[in-house]
């Protein structure tokens, strides 16, 4: 744990390291509250940047934990009009068609929108959380079951350029901007590899390593124990979109 706590807290100072102010895509989640924490104890001032629809889980969570962080945050609240239109422009730019990469392509494009009025150059992402610390719904019923979760999380792992880094990548980069992955650091995999992968799971929390981790380092307690919402529920945006497809 703490080979892991200073290998991230290290990737994370050199990500906002420099001279430009860079952003973080913030949901007020563990994994990009973590982020957030480490950014500001680095002595760094990023903005932290939001988006979803207003009544949102995200959104409320994001004013939330960033207002306890003192750190600032652009928050971009969108309209069913505006999800319609970031649909189509992340399918155009990715040449994705699977609802759920697009779900999270527009989410991502909104940001880089609020990035780029901004100035902001790099953003930095909490990409690889889920499956180093293995937090999606379908690793707690794996574990539950006894699977290998050692070889599931490497799979995952090895996968996810071709699963979610590619389409993120082309969105940035459309835009002049970098992504910045702490979790997918080559010392922050290593060391969270070395903790086996079960252990992710007690006192019937998921991702029981990053929360026991980020307890540790002071982080808000909110985050810490604010279980898992994928982001396009989080956000607001599959069900805004599911209301559009029975409207049209």
């Amino acid at each position: 744990m703490d080979e892991l706590g200073a290998a991230l807290s290290s990737a994370v100072s050199r990500a906002v390291s420099g001279k430009a102010r860079p952003g973080i895509l913030f949901s007020g989640g563990l994994d990009s509250t973590v982020l957030a924490f480490l950014a500001k104890k680095a002595g760094a001032a990023p903005l932290l940047i939001a988006a979803g629809a207003e009544s949102s889980e995200d959104i409320r969570f994001a004013k939330n934990i960033a207002a306890e962080l003192e750190m600032r945050l652009e928050t971009r609240i969108l309209s069913p009009p505006e999800i319609q239109r970031l649909y189509a422009k992340a399918a155009e730019i990715s040449g994705e068609t699977e609802l759920m990469k697009l779900e999270l392509g527009l989410l991502l494009l909104a940001c880089c929108e609020a990035a780029e009025k901004e100035g902001i150059r790099l953003l930095v992402s909490g990409a690889g959380a889920e499956e180093l610390f293995l937090g999606y719904k379908m690793h707690s019923e794996k574990n539950a079951a006894n699977e290998d979760l050692e070889e599931l999380r490497r799979k995952e792992l090895a996968g996810l350029q071709e699963k979610d880094l590619r389409r993120s990548e082309k969105i940035a980069s459309s835009f002049g901007i970098r992504l910045a992955l702490p979790y997918l650091d080559e010392a922050v995999v290593g060391a969270a590899l070395k903790i086996p992968a079960a252990k992710n799971f007690r006192n019937n929390e998921n991702k029981a390593v990053l929360r026991s981790l980020a307890r540790s380092m002071g982080v808000p307690a909110a985050a810490c124990s604010r279980a898992k919402r994928a982001m396009q529920y989080g956000s607001g945006v599959h069900a805004a979109l599911q209301r559009l497809a029975k409207r049209n």
